[in-house]
């Protein structure tokens, strides 16, 4: 059984994955240096939409992760 993987829990694995540095993801990403911080951190446990909604596209631009499936729920 395949499970769905979030866009929150993809991001999470590629901020944990640490294969680019979190000032380059802030750079590249245009999302905050502090905010790319306390998401990997887990300080912020619930990041808007709209901020992981950017790394994730950031991510699977980099080719670190695959587009997930935009089930409703999916984020």
């Amino acid at each position: 059984m395949h499970t769905q993987t979030t866009l929150y829990e993809s991001v999470m694995a590629c901020l944990a994955s640490r294969a680019i540095t979190q000032k380059q993801i802030a750079a590249e990403s245009g999302v905050p240096f502090s905010t790319v911080t306390k998401i990997a951190q887990g300080t912020v446990s619930d990041p808007s939409v709209h901020t992981v909604q950017k790394l994730h596209d950031y991510f699977v631009a980099k080719g670190l992760t695959q587009q997930a499936s935009s089930a409703p729920g999916a984020v």
